[in-house]
């Protein structure tokens, strides 16, 4: 058997190199990798052999092609429906027999269960699989560096009128450049100057021109190397924080704002419980899984002993023999 792992189609002038995180997550369990996958076009592969493809991650920008071809081999866990695109992949009949042909299937929040289960596809909730890099990249070493990542990016106007300066006029007609510096009040309302002194800060969004495909699992790399032994990491990235996590590095979420729309949430719900999470906003969540967010108050956090929830550790443990069990049996 041939084993796959996904890359990712330029859709814009920039990319997320946490998608690159969630490949490195699957690539733990392949014992070798014969190509590379795109995950947008699953349904215009042209493959002489079978390989097998752990499927994980955002589906899918380009709902048009799906299902995948014949010659996947498919594992579906940890696999995400966003909400945006739902209803074309579940409205065509091909599709719905193409995951009840492969079900059950593992879905990463709670939302995507939901979506699979209203057409008949049996479907459980499975967790994301980047809460297994511990198997990888966990490092026994913890340094001093405190990394703020991406922190309430979706309100971060100035990076959106640097990436798009024609926003700046439609922004001034709908009033919203009234908005410009609420994110930089939170922040300064939310941590204490003494972390955001010491604070180093990280992107996950780069230049498409910037990087080739090599460089960009190899920035994958270097970032997970760098959460591992870090003393806090503070994020508004899922592939940020769930890495995090996994490795045991204390980690703070923080939310609100533009994550809370309706396709933000559809990602974050299953997914939020398991963290410590400060929101700028009250925090509506489905509690169809047994745990709930652990939602901290600034003003009470204890910013050098931050512990985190434990709670994603049987899912995580589960995903592991999961993927092992897969990858066995094929060999």
């Amino acid at each position: 058997m041939k084993f796959g792992l996904f890359t990712y189609k330029n859709r814009n002038n920039s990319f997320n190199v946490g998608d690159h995180i969630q490949s490195l997550a699957a690539k733990q369990y392949l014992p070798q990798v014969d190509k590379l996958i795109e995950r947008d076009s699953l349904s215009l592969l042209k493959l002489e052999d079978k390989i097998a493809v752990i499927m994980n991650g955002w589906f899918t920008h380009h709902p048009e092609n799906w299902p995948p071809v014949p010659n996947i081999v498919p594992l579906f866990v940890s696999f995400h429906l966003n909400s945006a695109h739902a209803a074309k992949v579940l409205n065509k009949e091909e599709n719905v027999k193409y995951f009840k042909k492969h079900s059950p299937i593992g879905c990463r929040d709670t939302g995507t269960v939901k979506f699979l289960k209203e057409r008949g596809i049996d479907a459980f909730y499975s967790s994301c699989l980047t809460t297994t890099l511990d198997k990888k990249y966990k490092s026994n070493e913890r340094g001093e560096d405190i990394y703020m990542v991406d922190v309430l990016y979706k309100d971060d106007m100035f990076s959106q009128y640097k990436a798009s300066p024609r926003r700046i006029l439609s922004d001034i007609k709908s009033g919203r450049i009234l908005k410009l510096f609420k994110r930089g009040r939170q922040i300064k309302n939310i941590f204490p100057k003494s972390i955001l002194a010491k604070a180093q800060y990280i992107t996950h969004s780069y230049r498409n021109d910037d990087y080739n495909e090599a460089e960009r699992f190899a920035l994958a790399e270097d970032l997970l190397k760098k959460y591992a032994r870090a003393k806090l990491v503070i994020t508004s990235r899922i592939h940020c924080a769930l890495p995090c996590l996994a490795m045991g590095t204390p980690v703070l979420f923080i939310t609100g704002g533009g994550l809370f729309n309706k396709s933000e949430m559809s990602r974050l719900q299953g997914i939020i419980e398991h963290l410590n999470v400060v929101s700028t906003e009250p925090l509506v969540l489905d509690k169809s899984i047994a745990t709930v967010a652990r939602t901290l108050d600034p003003k009470t956090i204890d910013w050098d002993n931050i512990t985190n929830p434990s709670s994603h550790t049987s899912y995580a443990e589960k995903l592991k023999s999961t993927c092992e069990t897969f990858i066995t049996n094929l060999r």
